[in-house]
């Protein structure tokens, strides 16, 4: 075959006309939207994500899916129907030490990408609280005593420390062990159980008509007590699906910004789409306000503290390194939406 000028320019000329036919179909390519999976345990952040308008011009897809409580999160995020689920911070240290291997930077199949919890200590996240007629004075008293907890999650952690803190083993106590934290308080308001760890919130009507009182804090057991967002190892390392989380989380961070000016408001979701009683709703919306903490060597330090206690007291089997449950990739947007 002679090559001619002619040829060289017939073939250009050719594939310019491919490229042309082709080109909507890489432009669709080029303008594909990535799609965001987000877990959460109830409606509550998302309805109020939603009237803060933050999502408007965001330039991905984002699909909230409603999974009760840290085990189901986790079941969403291991069989992909979720890139990222809500959960406790101490979640993945009990994940990590049932892994039959040794997780890694470069393989651990699930990271903390960004925490948060309300600053003001009128809201404390965790607490251990007791029924007054279940005549429980001092630590010592919690033997033998109905206690209601749910598993995974920083609920769980509070229910362990608080046992650990009182010299109890699992032996001495009557454990009742339910799905979620509402299940658990349901228990602990009803009189079936005589003692609960978990959030303030579904047991404070007990605690406001004063048939429980709060015996400890999650500050008081030293647990940080941060509500994460956890994402599947591919995602962090997805370079779409990680633009995109880092996009999300900045825009979570400025809507607590519009929160706290629009109390009256956030009172109206949780009353009407979340069908809290007003006074619940009015504790709800004062206790959802919250700021993201940095994923820094302050906080894994205390974490590691919390799983060598888990593993002395032989709730977890093996010793691990909590550090490689954090990607700090994301610190950059939630401190600049802290910031706001």
């Amino acid at each position: 075959m002679i090559i001619t000028r002619r040829s060289i320019l017939s073939a250009i000329g050719a594939a310019g006309a491919v490229g042309a036919i082709a080109s909507p179909a890489v432009l669709r390519a080029q303008t594909a939207r990535t799609k965001l999976v987000v877990g959460t345990q109830d409606i509550g952040l998302q309805e109020t994500v939603k009237a803060s308008g933050v999502l408007e011009g965001a330039p991905f897809d984002l699909q909230w899916a409603t999974l009760p409580g840290p085990a189901a999160q986790l079941s969403g995020l291991y069989s992909k129907a979720i890139d990222v689920g809500l959960m406790g911070d101490t979640s993945l240290i009990i994940e990590q030490a049932r892994a039959s291997g040794d997780w890694t930077e470069e393989n651990a199949p699930l990271q903390i990408v960004a925490g948060w919890r309300n600053p003001d200590p009128a809201f404390p996240p965790i607490i251990t609280a007791v029924r007054n007629s279940a005549k429980i004075e001092t630590l010592a008293d919690l033997r033998g005593k109905r206690w209601a907890f749910n598993f995974g999650g920083f609920n769980y952690l509070q229910y362990i420390a608080s046992r650990i803190r009182a010299g109890l083993k699992v032996e001495d106590i009557q454990p009742v062990q339910l799905v979620d934290t509402n299940a658990a308080a349901a228990a602990f308001n009803s009189g079936r159980a005589d003692v609960f760890s978990g959030g303030l919130g579904p047991v404070k009507s007990s605690i406001d008509k004063g048939d429980a009182r709060i015996l400890l804090r999650s500050d008081d057991l030293d647990i940080p007590s941060l509500t994460v967002f956890t994402a599947r190892g591919e995602v962090i390392r997805d370079e779409a699906k990680s633009a995109a989380l880092g996009d999300f989380l900045g825009r979570v961070g400025r809507h607590w910004h519009w929160y706290k000016n629009n109390i009256p408001a956030v009172e109206a979701i949780f009353r009407e789409r979340l069908k809290q009683t007003p006074e619940r709703a009015q504790y709800s919306a004062g206790n959802g306000f919250s700021r993201f903490y940095p994923l820094d060597d302050a906080l894994v330090k205390r974490e590691q503290k919390l799983a060598e206690i888990l593993f002395e007291a032989g709730d977890i089997q093996r010793r691990i390194d909590v550090s490689v449950e954090f990607s700090r990739k994301f610190n950059a947007a939630t401190s600049a939406a802290s910031n706001v």
